[in-house]
């Protein structure tokens, strides 16, 4: 992967203006990240000042022609990733009362954890963030990594960032940070998105698949049936309902629970099967909802690791009564946080999902039943509706490339 770097005003200014006399690499540099169709960065603040400069400095040299310059600019833009200039500043900083507008690069950059390419020995001097553009185009910087990171959680946000912190924004300045509109909207997009009626965002994927249990009356001295290949939240979520789960082997073919050995392991106290799409590979549904049927069990999806898999057509979450979702940071859907959601068909099971999940009340302070805390916060789901929905690309989209990246 390539460092990621702003670009001081004076970088961007040199390209646009052409001044070869007091930078020789102008065009080199900017048309590095052009041509090998890498995003650089520039923060907000950054923006009306350059395009006042380049449009003055244009004008005073002869060179505006405005349908070319402002396509040359606009050509810049397309190619930076805006990140936000954050709200602190110290006035008595040293960076600050040399030039504000390079203290506000620095706030930039540091809340980036990037480094800045300027040609101003002044700003370097005071910034130990900064590189000239020598030295990143002779540097470690542009070799590319002989290595595929097994876990990567930092880019997949950094390409989203703009769109995080637009979230993150809309949040804080919302006042509400649990049981809010976020988590209401998010909710409705994710059930659109698992093509069910409902969706009930919890604080984590075990509570998903512990609500639903309890959301459908099992508890003691029931036994559900489980895959002995799992995740220990599968059996845990059993457990902590009270009831027992009861190990079926893997398809060899697949490490999903073999339909053919459920039968076996059915006795007169078995309430539901619990099966795992395993690695984002649906469970064979059709089998296990047809046992299911011949013995009155409820079907409840552990889809952890499965958002966005299709079953023969139908999307993973509406394939049985119920499906448990984690959004642990991992995940295909992640959140910078933990996360969760139940999603169903079943009007009443989500109903007493949504009450389990908030004390057990559905009117502040009216406590109807023993409850949970197992809401999901609004800051989270906002982040996670970046990638989910809302068009900012859509979660299939991002899975494809993830995909793509690692081929």
């Amino acid at each position: 992967m390539h460092d990621h770097v702003i670009l001081d005003n004076n970088i961007v200014l040199d390209y646009l203006l052409k001044r070869n006399n007091i930078n020789p690499l102008w065009e080199q540099l900017p048309l590095y990240f052009i041509s090998n169709h890498i995003s650089f960065y520039l923060a907000a603040h950054q923006i009306s000042t350059i395009e006042y400069v380049f449009i003055r400095e244009a004008k005073r040299l002869g060179l505006w022609e405005k349908p070319q310059c402002m396509d040359l600019w606009h050509r810049v833009l397309h190619h930076a990733t805006i990140i936000k200039t954050p709200a602190m500043f110290d006035p008595a900083h040293p960076l600050a009362k040399h030039d504000k507008e390079d203290y506000q690069i620095d706030l930039a950059a540091q809340a980036a954890c990037c480094r800045i390419i300027t040609r101003d020995a002044n700003f370097a001097a005071l910034s130990h963030l900064c590189m000239t553009p020598v030295d990143f185009l002779t540097g470690h910087s542009l070799q590319p990594a002989d290595t595929v990171s097994f876990l990567d959680l930092k880019s997949p946000h950094i390409e989203l960032r703009p769109q995080l912190e637009a979230a993150f924004d809309r949040t804080l300045y919302s006042g509400w940070y649990i049981l809010g509109n976020e988590c209401k909207q998010f909710e409705k997009e994710f059930a659109q998105y698992c093509e069910t009626e409902h969706c009930i965002g919890v604080g984590n994927g075990l509570d998903a698949l512990h609500l639903i249990l309890r959301g459908y009356g099992i508890g003691p001295g029931d036994e559900v049936i489980v895959p002995s290949n799992t995740y220990i939240a599968t059996w845990l979520a059993v457990s902590y309902a009270g009831a027992m789960p009861v190990p079926v082997e893997p398809d060899l073919r697949t490490y999903n629970i073999n339909p053919d050995l459920i039968e076996a392991a059915i006795s007169s106290r078995t309430k539901a099967i619990l099966a795992v799409h395993l690695y984002g590979q649906p469970a064979d549904m059709d089998a296990i909802n047809a046992i299911a049927q011949t013995h009155g069990l409820k079907v409840i999806e552990d889809a952890a690791q499965a958002h966005g898999a299709r079953y023969k057509g139908r999307r993973v979450g509406a394939l049985g009564d119920a499906a448990g979702f984690s959004f642990y940071p991992g995940k295909n859907l992640g959140a910078m946080g933990d996360g969760g959601a139940v999603t169903t068909n079943d009007a009443a099971l989500a109903q007493r999902v949504r009450v389990l999940g908030n004390y057990g009340s559905q009117v502040k302070y009216h406590n109807e039943i023993k409850g949970y805390n197992a809401c999901l916060g609004d800051l989270q789901a906002a982040l996670l509706r970046v990638p989910s929905g809302m068009g900012r690309p859509p979660l299939d989209s991002g899975l494809i490339r993830a995909a793509a990246s690692v081929a």
